[in-house]
């Protein structure tokens, strides 16, 4: 029979059918403006974080450093021929227990597997400055900055300058700072700065070695850095042609990287 009115709803069929029929096109109406509306906005997929860890790998250091030829390493002692400014090769020693870095991220550098390193790094005067009077600022803010040695992650933070000894020709200091890990953590550390000047050259080469604070007590870091930094020497130059260039370093052209390197550590 016919459907009966209660509270004012419905009371027939063909009006039951009519409000049926209706509510499916107002449904099929709205989904179909949702689906316009959903073509009008630009997907956009969802942001991925990039840590330290996902990165092909790290920037190699700018230590000034251009090789006229392979670094050598006898026994304890690591030698190299530096080019230097006015047409200079100078030939640097250092004695270390720590074993020759070899690969592409590396110039001249000894270091082991916990983290100590000793590496040569080159820094040319301006005209009117001599070793003997450079600021302390001047080592740390040539060691210590974001394209060097340990600025993979930033730039090192809390640099100190713990001493500052002139002598003949050199500077010897010692400095502490803290350095950046992947996870931006600070990690201390300590170092001696062995600085020459070759005669004849506006460059000033220097020895930075060093450990972690905590293996520079009880570990033996400390007679390790000292060791290297006590022996850096300059013990030959020559006359030559070949210019603070990357075409002049005997490197240049040649393969390096993550797949050539046969020793990598993130010097902390």
């Amino acid at each position: 029979g016919d459907l009966e009115e209660v509270s004012g709803l419905v009371t027939s069929k063909e009006g039951a059918q009519e409000m049926k029929i209706t509510a499916i096109d107002r449904r099929a109406a709205l989904i179909q403006c949702a689906c316009c509306s959903l073509s009008l906005v630009p997907l956009t997929p969802p942001a991925i974080a990039i840590s330290a860890t996902t990165m092909s790998g790290k920037a190699k250091p700018e230590l000034g450093v251009f090789l006229a030829d392979e670094v050598r390493s006898t026994g304890t002692t690591l030698s190299a021929d530096l080019i230097l400014s006015n047409g200079l090769i100078a030939t640097t020693t250092f004695e270390t227990k720590w074993a020759l870095a070899e690969g592409g991220y590396y110039d001249v550098e000894a270091n082991s597997r916990d983290g100590d390193a000793a590496f040569v790094q080159v820094k040319t005067l301006a005209p009117d400055q001599t070793l003997a009077k450079l600021p302390k600022v001047w080592f740390t803010n040539g060691i210590l900055g974001v394209e060097g040695r340990y600025g993979a992650y930033g730039a090192p933070v809390n640099a100190k300058v713990l001493s500052d000894k002139p002598g003949d020709g050199k500077r010897d200091l010692e400095i502490s700072f803290a350095a950046l890990s992947p996870g931006s953590s600070e990690i201390s550390r300590r170092a001696f700065v062995t600085a020459l000047q070759p005669a004849g050259s506006s460059d000033v080469v220097m020895l930075v070695s060093g450990t972690s604070s905590l293996r520079w007590k009880k570990s033996g870091g400390e007679e390790a850095a000292r060791q290297a930094a006590n022996t850096f020497r300059v013990v030959a130059t020559r006359p030559t042609n070949l210019k603070q260039v990357p075409q002049a370093d005997y490197r240049y052209g040649r393969s390096s990287g993550p797949s050539n390197m046969k020793s990598r550590n993130d010097g902390f």
